[in-house]
């Protein structure tokens, strides 16, 4: 039974050993068959520590707090165990992030000790790129989440974090004809790859484990089923990134474009010239950034553009919000809506000029006004 003892003085009034060293009042209360106790300077203090201690055990959110004595580094390894769910190359990315930058720093902290101040003075003096402190303290937040519920932590001290902030890097959109002056600049072996990039939007990683299993040529489509990640050295296959196999369309264009690639049926469609799976960063480095150059196009040009510019392309083409995310294989047309706001914003001034071109070929613009009345 929970209760407040005096450690100073007897019932009877008359003083203990204890008398006038340490907190005077003791919080007793039973915690899973054990009796637990601490010290308060005042009687009220301690009461309401076990009513808060019965409240929170009544209502299942109770933690003992000795659960989170424990330096971080004893329970990280345990956390990035936790997070199966991950691809495999941000899994790699999550790893790489806590053996350079978290463990170092809190390592040998006591997380029961972490507070709310101490994760603002981290983030504010990491002294990397907005979005890199961004990458870096989402990764520490899911950990301090995930211990909160394993029972070490009431709440995350990780809650109301100030990020700094960063220039977004605007997406880089080419034409068409830039499009062609890229693959026209690239080595022969990848010029059908930059244009099947930049008309389908697969990921790099989709593109490079797809097979020719993969291509339906009749009903000119893509089953995007799978990616390949380079983690550490080795090639790792698993699902995309959202998880879902989708299925993408194919230009008539493409489709006469990738009919040479397609042989057995596990063969790569894009393989290396050594038949292997692409690795992007050894693409970038070795082939694409030198056709960048040569093609006059800017310098930052990412792979990753080329998927955007897929996008762009199919939304200038009339597609539907739901047709480009379906497409693209975001989890949601919201996704789809953050990335490409700019670009659906322009094909709304496009359904005002249709609409306009449909009113005007109605000849109603040459009636009367008391005409347009009953219209």
């Amino acid at each position: 039974m929970a209760r407040v003892e005096d450690r100073w003085t007897r019932k009877d009034r008359t003083r203990t050993p204890l008398y006038g060293k340490g907190l005077r009042w003791l919080a007793v209360w039973s915690e899973g068959g054990d009796e637990r106790k601490k010290s308060f300077a005042t009687k009220d203090a301690a009461k309401a520590h076990l009513t808060w201690v019965e409240h929170n055990q009544r209502s299942g959110t109770y933690v003992n707090q000795d659960r989170g004595r424990v330096y971080v580094k004893e329970l990280l390894p345990d956390w990035v165990n936790a997070q199966a769910h991950l691809a495999p190359s941000t899994m790699a990315a999550t790893e790489s992030d806590v053996r350079a930058t978290i463990a170092p720093y809190w390592g040998n902290r006591i997380l029961a000790d972490i507070t709310r101040a101490d994760v603002q003075a981290w983030v504010t003096g990491m002294g990397k790129a907005a979005r890199t402190v961004d990458t870096i303290y989402g990764r520490f937040r899911s950990f301090l989440n995930w211990c909160v519920e394993e029972g070490r932590l009431v709440t995350s001290p990780a809650k109301g974090v100030n990020l700094p902030a960063g220039n977004k890097r605007e997406h880089i959109y080419l034409t068409i004809p830039e499009v062609r002056a890229l693959a026209d600049a690239i080595d022969a072996h990848y010029r059908d790859l930059v244009w099947f990039l930049a008309t389908t939007g697969l990921r790099f990683g989709e593109a490079a484990e797809l097979r020719t299993k993969d291509v339906d040529l009749r009903r000119k489509r893509i089953r995007v089923a799978r990616a390949v990640t380079d983690v550490k050295g080795r090639m790792v296959v698993g699902p995309p990134k959202n998880g879902e196999s989708r299925d993408v369309p194919l230009t008539g264009f493409m489709l006469d474009r990738i009919q040479p690639h397609l042989t057995t049926r596990d063969a790569l469609v894009f393989p290396t010239p050594r038949g292997k799976w692409m690795r992007s960063n050894n693409f970038k480095s070795r082939t694409y950034d030198k056709a960048v150059e040569a093609a006059g196009l800017p310098l930052d040009l990412w792979v990753h553009d080329l998927r955007h510019t897929a996008a762009s392309l199919s939304i200038h083409a009339g597609a539907s919000v739901k047709s480009v995310q379906r497409m693209l294989g975001h989890a949601s047309a919201k996704i789809t809506l953050d990335v490409y706001a700019g670009l659906f914003d322009q094909e709304l001034s496009d359904v005002a000029a249709r609409m306009d071109s449909l009113i005007s070929d109605s000849g109603i613009l040459n009636l009367p006004r008391t005409s347009l009345r009953a219209v």
